[in-house]
């Protein structure tokens, strides 16, 4: 048995090895996030396999297992792939996590030539590996927002986050507080990633990870609790083993007094018990009156109650001094060169924008990033660095029968052409007339001509790629 664990009294379960206990830990916190992921839509049972996937969540959360775990794992990539090109940000990262999940666990059954893989040794494998994906996820994160459109108070999205927060009437906004605040979204979300390469400021970025994410989570532009959620599931594997340690033995103790609690009758248990069973009855009548909308019901009390826990977890761990376990272990050292395969795609999905292909699903979102049509106004990369054609080719819509289409000649807003090829193509608008590089074109749903000129997408590149509107001149103005 590892140091720091105890067996227990006669009776008593024996203890998971720490490893174990890890494994098991992060299979609970992977499953809450993905039903985060469902409830920021309301989507648990809107289809088949997410009906699916919201029992394999359960499961797993009642029984976490290596089988359970993998469950869940390949009923997320199968909605990930499903969905795209129309995954979130956040859902293709989890799916990139999934596929290294399970690269590593198919590469331990190789190698031990079988398939009684053990829990612990599987999240000591891929630990290692979600650390450096986190860390480039927060490198891509403030990369993107080193533009022009960003630092531009009146479009940038941390002007518009902000504003969503309603703050207004606490402290005045301003044009320099604007702007401020664009170089301390900046500063945070770069520190969050620093704090957490370091053993002794480890726990430091966890919690600054952990109150920005869940400040975000309450914004009314977007609650953003579903990719709080899964940033809270990746921040477990930087902690010291000796976290989950404490987290078990409080489940042991909180389980053992309970247990002694209904051992034994009394008038007094009895009255307390049933005025608890009262409270929350009476607490769950008077929420329904408050919040009325399924968004309102799990952010304001599934998300806040589940935040506040693990916060006050992890502050209580950052006060204990006798950690158990010397972190021996090498963060980010791979059991084998192949599995930073997945890795790299994570790295190379972020680049996509300045290399000429897509634009959405790269965790540019809410950056004002802006790289189409021969132009960037990233401060770094020049459009010059763009290998592929897909963004050069810019569609204008100048009159249309199409709303979404219309909407866009109003706002002054562009296509490229791909994505132009897929809308016309889903949705075969009676008439669009649009400019392609300036020069006047007519395509009509109904007319196979006009349809045939002007041509199709490959399947597979129309799964991958996908790209936001933009606005033809000025500054780019806050898009996911």
């Amino acid at each position: 048995m590892d140091a720091g664990m105890s067996s227990g009294g006669v009776g008593s379960p024996v203890a998971p090895s720490v490893a174990r206990l890890q494994f098991r830990i992060f299979t609970v916190l992977w499953a809450i996030a993905a039903l985060f992921h469902m409830a920021h839509s309301s989507i648990f049972d809107a289809a088949l396999n997410l009906a699916l996937l919201t029992i394999a969540a359960f499961y797993a959360i009642l029984r976490p297992s290596l089988w359970s775990f993998l469950l869940l794992v390949a009923l997320q990539i199968f909605d990930a792939t499903f969905r795209m090109p129309f995954t979130t940000n956040h859902w293709i990262f989890t799916a990139f996590a999934n596929f290294t999940i399970l690269h590593v666990f198919i590469f331990l059954v190789i190698r031990n030539k079988g398939f009684s893989v053990q829990e612990g040794n599987l999240f000591r494998s891929f630990a290692p590996l979600l650390r450096i994906e986190v860390l480039i996820l927060y490198f891509f994160a403030v990369f993107h927002k080193l533009n022009s459109g960003f630092f531009t108070p009146a479009t940038s999205c941390a002007t518009d986050l902000l504003k969503a927060q309603n703050l207004d009437t606490v402290i005045p906004l301003t044009d320099q507080f604007y702007v401020a605040n664009a170089y301390l979204t900046l500063f945070i979300e770069l520190s969050i990633p620093v704090l957490l390469c370091f053993r002794l400021t480890r726990v430091a970025g966890v919690i600054v990870g952990l109150l920005f994410h869940c400040v975000l989570s309450y914004s009314t532009y977007n609650a953003f609790y579903d990719f709080s959620s899964l940033m809270f599931a990746a921040y477990f594997v930087f902690l010291n083993p000796a976290f989950s340690v404490m987290m078990y033995n409080l489940f042991q103790k909180l389980r053992s007094s309970l247990g002694r609690f209904f051992q034994a009758y009394s008038t007094a248990k009895l009255f307390y018990t049933t005025l608890l069973v009262f409270v929350a009855v009476g607490t769950v009548y008077a929420l329904n009156q408050k919040l009325d909308s399924y968004r309102a019901v799990h952010l304001y009390f599934f998300w806040t109650l589940y935040s506040v826990l693990f916060f006050v977890c992890i502050v209580v761990y950052s006060f204990k001094k006798n950690h158990t376990f010397a972190a021996t272990e090498r963060m980010f050292r791979s059991a084998h060169w192949s599995l930073l395969i997945i890795p790299a795609l994570v790295f190379i999905n972020g680049t996509m924008p300045y290399v000429g292909l897509k634009t959405e699903n790269s965790y540019a979102m809410f950056s004002n990033l802006r790289t189409e049509g021969g132009k960037t106004n990233h401060y770094i990369v020049p459009v010059t660095a763009q290998i592929f054609d897909y963004q050069k080719d810019v569609v204008q819509i100048t009159s249309t029968t199409d709303p979404f289409l219309q909407q866009l000649a109003a706002e002054r807003k562009g296509m490229v052409l791909f994505e132009f090829r897929n809308y016309v193509h889903e949705q075969k608008p009676a008439r669009v007339d649009y400019l392609l590089n300036g020069e006047h074109h007519v395509v009509m749903g109904q007319d196979q001509a006009s349809m045939e000129y002007l041509g199709r997408n490959p399947y597979l590149l129309k799964k991958l790629m996908k790209f936001r509107p933009f606005v033809i001149d000025g500054p780019q103005p806050c898009e996911h």
